[in-house]
């Protein structure tokens, strides 16, 4: 193989490790975020939850002081 193009073999493989290791990266922070969202949207159903009752205890005490109900 001639100078130049063992020169050019190591830079390409060098190239390709380090796109390796980009890519690995990548995929650690996708699996975070992924992660990440996991949680945000359990969290974001149990707040809704909490509305849902929170509406519904609002609910009860407009019609309780409608009917002229002393709370």
């Amino acid at each position: 193989m001639s100078e130049l193009s063992n020169h050019e073999l190591q830079h390409w493989m060098a190239r390709c490790d380090d796109m390796q290791v980009a890519n690995e990266r990548l995929r650690e922070e996708r699996d975070e975020i992924k992660e990440e969202l996991e949680r945000a949207i359990i969290r974001a159903e149990v707040l809704l939850e909490e509305l849902a009752q929170a509406n519904s205890v609002i609910s009860r005490i407009q019609v309780a002081m409608s009917q002229g109900q002393e709370l």
